[in-house]
């Protein structure tokens, strides 16, 4: 199985590259944001950065949708060599007390080092940026963006 970094590199890559929205939606995510009349949806933030509910693991728990979750197995498999199954796609956000967390977010030492210092997110965080934090946003840059934007308050 791949490192927690790598399965974060990929959720991300999806995000930022759109597929999240056309796995749900079956439009590319322009159309998704320009449709009128929905109410915009919360974005909850990792401790990392990661936007957890652009995350499609995230979004199938949320809409209880199986196909979603089986789909997202079958990639994620690919990807990251693994046997991944749609039972394992139940996760509730890194921000959620809940015991649906991914895999990766359930063990992640950040997500970990966040909730010790009840902080939301490493923007929040006294000692942002750490060593620890550094070396995952070096291979995330985009989670990167989220907390300095977070940290000037934007």
């Amino acid at each position: 199985m791949s490192t927690r970094k790598q399965f974060c590199q990929s959720c991300l890559a999806m995000v930022l590259a759109g597929l999240g929205a056309p796995l749900l939606f079956g439009k590319k995510g322009d159309e998704v944001k320009k449709e009128e009349g929905k109410e915009k949806e919360r974005k909850i933030i990792a401790a990392c950065g990661i936007t957890c509910s652009e995350c499609p693991a995230y979004i199938a728990t949320q809409k209880n949708d199986d196909a979603l979750r089986a789909e997202t197995a079958k990639k994620w498999s690919e990807m990251f060599k693994a046997d991944i199954k749609a039972a394992d796609i139940n996760c509730d956000g890194c921000t959620s007390n809940s015991p649906r967390l991914f895999s990766y977010c359930a063990v992640c030492e950040i997500r970990k080092c966040a909730g010790e210092k009840k902080v939301a997110n490493c923007a929040a965080c006294p000692e942002y940026s750490c060593k620890k934090l550094d070396e995952f946003l070096a291979q995330v840059p985009e989670a990167r963006k989220v907390l300095e934007e977070l940290r000037k308050g934007t």
